[in-house]
């Protein structure tokens, strides 16, 4: 099974330079758990049905994280919708990201520096190949602002990309931010039938784009509650 918008959103995530995330809190927990469902989807493992998850059987895809998903989600008692999934997934989604960490640095996509701090072991993540995240953000740029055709993997991972907020990692001013932040919204309100995009790919993506976004609020408005 193809990890492809999974792989894209922890190099957008990521900083090259320092290992560090650049984007944090809800918007990475949530984006990582988006970036699954929307491979599970493009994999057929998925699909939706009236704003419901229908898990079309047991697949069996060798990514630990992928698997774990599925299983929670065909042995539940009843079908439910994405945002309701995107809910119940974030409990455990720090041991997705885990799980996903290790599967990319097995694969040569990511590579591991362990550090200590206090005697405190951690470890950072870099895109193997630098050169990856450049080429990723100007395709994106080249998709957004100018209109390239984009394919479903890319359609998929700029919903994420709108969702988390994520169009800060593709500028480097604070005007070109601007600029693509205005061009993204445009473009995610059109939904794009891009050649060779299917109709349930730009549902799906919609789908999961929405849930992001209303999840990222509703958490947001529980923690400041508890204070």
């Amino acid at each position: 099974m193809d990890k492809k918008v999974t792989e894209d959103f922890f190099i957008l995530a990521l900083n090259p330079n320092n290992g560090y995330y650049r984007v944090s809190g809800n918007y990475l927990n949530y984006g990582i758990l988006g970036a699954i469902l929307m491979d599970l989807a493009l994999a057929d493992a998925i699909e939706l049905s009236d704003k419901t998850v229908i898990v079309k059987g047991n697949q069996i895809s060798g990514i630990t994280a992928f698997d774990k998903v599925l299983e929670i989600m065909s042995s539940s008692s009843k079908e439910r919708n994405l945002r309701t999934w995107l809910r119940r997934l974030s409990g455990k989604v720090y041991n997705y990201r885990k799980e996903l960490q290790k599967n990319l640095v097995m694969n040569g996509i990511l590579k591991q520096e362990r550090k200590r701090f206090l005697l405190i072991p951690y470890s950072l993540y870099f895109p193997a190949d630098p050169t990856r995240t450049s080429r990723l953000i100007m395709r994106l740029k080249d998709i957004i602002l100018y209109s390239k055709e984009a394919n479903e993997q890319e359609l998929m991972l700029l919903g994420l990309v709108f969702a988390c907020r994520m169009h800060r990692n593709l500028a480097d001013t604070t005007e070109e931010r601007r600029k693509i932040r205005k061009s993204l919204v445009k473009y995610i309100k059109e939904n794009p039938y891009a050649e060779g995009v299917s109709k349930t790919v730009i549902e799906m993506q919609a789908a999961i784009t929405a849930s992001i976004t209303a999840a990222v609020i509703a958490s947001s408005a529980a923690s400041s509650a508890t204070r």
